[in-house]
This record gives structure tokens, C-alpha cells and sequence, in this order.
């Protein structure tokens, strides 16, 4: 049962995800790097920190992830 919740909530995360790009001025960088910092224990994965990364070579995201950093300090 357990296995289901864990889907269902991935499932629901992704659509929430996909709306609030197609329907807010939130990019992707910005998403991976509010996931990044929400306060879990756990730390973020590899795959993510990559991808923030990445998408922190470009100027708009840079600023967009930096404004992200700024807020959750």
C-alpha cells in the first residue's frame, strides 16, 4: 500500500509541477532548486544539484535560481 501512496504522490508532484510551468513564470531551474532547498533532511540528489548546475550557466536562470537561494536563507 505503501508503494501506491509513494506513486500516487510522485504522479500528483509531476502534474502540479508541469501546471505551475505552463501556467506561472516559474522555470524549471527555479522548481529543481525550491525542491533543492525545502528543509528536508535529506539532502537533494546528484541528478538535481546537476541540473541546477547546468541551468545555472544560462544568465536568466542564474538569476532566477539565485533569487530562490536568497529567499529560502
Amino acid at each position: 500500500m505503501d508503494h501506491i501512496k509513494k506513486q500516487a504522490s510522485s504522479f500528483l508532484q509531476d502534474k502540479y509541477r508541469s501546471v505551475r510551468i505552463a501556467l506561472t513564470d516559474v522555470t524549471e531551474a527555479e522548481l529543481l532548486a525550491e525542491e533543492a532547498t525545502n528543509g528536508d533532511e535529506c539532502s537533494p540528489d546528484a541528478r538535481t544539484m546537476t541540473k541546477i548546475a547546468e541551468a545555472s550557466h544560462g544568465v536568466d536562470d542564474y538569476w532566477r535560481i539565485s533569487d530562490v537561494l536568497h529567499r529560502r536563507s
